[in-house]
């Protein structure tokens, strides 16, 4: 932890930061409380949050999914501009706040009642679940101690913050419009069964996208249907759960509507990197630093080259960064905010 700190002194050229954010590997679990200390130690004046992430730690230019590793990032910014809040319950999502970071456990905290105070309150939430194997295992960071339950939250209050959400696959197939749909199940699509569009679209692959197909298939969902047309950025990728046995129909994790756009996804690496690049090629040259709330399934998992991730920000946006690999991620697609998989969901902070 030192060693960030110092890398940190340098480059403030004696600036007190007034947020400190901390991202410490799974290797930290039981010192959770010491690196706490240590962070406060070597920044008095500074708010700080973060959590000890399992899946590993991203920073400058490096991810590290297997070995220990901590990642800080400080910033310079007035302090009324951000504050640390502690939730235990959705209700307690401030609406002051255009948006809000989140750290959070997966077990305690119920995201769907926080993502809808979000969406009622108009505040974009970013974030992922950082929590631990288990109820009670999480790390949750601030300055006053670890908690173990619900979320740690940072209110940005500060003009040019970002929210991105950069999705891990890649559509295939034809839009297809949902014509009847019962529950979380599409049994038709364009007026026919939905398998059957299903085999449709499976005998129409190359080789190399049915083994992806096989691998993993996604449904997406167009949430925002006021365009002409749909990019990768405009459906909401769910998974696609299997094969209703009575109806032939597609089970989704999701609730889809008659009327909405479908379309077949394909977890794969190259789909991932081309909408990363788009994604953070659309966020201008203002950025000052970013966080990044990856998903599990991508690093080592998604990607043939290490650090992929981190490298492409740095390529694209050359800024410090902090983040880690989570088990899902909370992001704003089309104005409303959402529990996503296998996305790298971003906020910027401007220079």
């Amino acid at each position: 932890m030192d060693v960030a700190a110092d890398h940190i002194e340098l480059d403030l050229h004696g600036l007190v930061p007034s947020l400190v954010i901390v991202a410490a590997s799974d290797h930290f679990r039981d010192e959770a409380d010491a690196v706490r200390r240590a962070v406060v130690r070597r920044f008095p004046a500074a708010a700080i949050a973060g959590a000890i992430i399992p899946g590993g730690v991203i920073g400058v230019r490096e991810e590290t999914e297997r070995h220990p590793a901590i990642s800080l990032l400080a910033a310079v910014v007035p302090a009324s501009a951000v504050a640390v809040i502690e939730l235990d319950h959705p209700e307690e999502l401030p609406g002051d706040a255009e948006t809000v970071v989140v750290f959070a456990d997966p077990y305690t905290l119920e995201a769907e009642r926080l993502l809808d105070r979000a969406d009622r309150l108009g505040v974009d939430i970013v974030g992922g679940f950082t929590g631990g194997h288990g109820p009670g295992s999480a790390r949750l960071l601030t300055r006053d101690g670890v908690r173990t339950a619900g979320a740690v939250a940072i209110r940005f209050d500060l003009p040019g913050v970002a929210a991105l959400v950069s999705q891990g696959a890649r559509p295939i197939g034809n839009d297809l419009v949902i014509t009847a749909a019962e529950g979380n199940i599409v049994l038709e699509l364009a007026g026919k069964p939905a398998a059957e569009q299903l085999h449709a679209v499976l005998g129409a692959l190359s080789p190399e996208d049915l083994q992806l197909a096989r691998a993993g298939l996604m449904a997406g969902i167009v949430i925002d249907e006021n365009r002409p047309e749909y990019h990768v950025g405009d459906f909401l990728v769910r998974g696609l759960l299997g094969v209703a046995a009575d109806s032939g129909g597609l089970a989704v994790a999701a609730e889809p509507r008659v009327g909405q756009t479908f379309r077949f996804h394909v977890r794969d690496g190259d789909g991932a990197d081309h909408d990363l690049r788009r994604v953070l090629g659309d966020a201008g040259p203002t950025v000052g630093a970013a966080l990044i709330f990856a998903c599990n399934g991508r690093g080592r998992h998604m990607f043939e080259a290490p650090h992929h991730d981190a490298n492409v920000v740095a390529e694209l946006l050359d800024v410090p960064l902090v983040g880690g690999f989570c088990q899902g991620e909370l992001g704003p697609v089309a104005g409303a905010n959402h529990v996503h998989a296998f996305t790298a969901t971003m906020l910027t902070l401007p220079l």
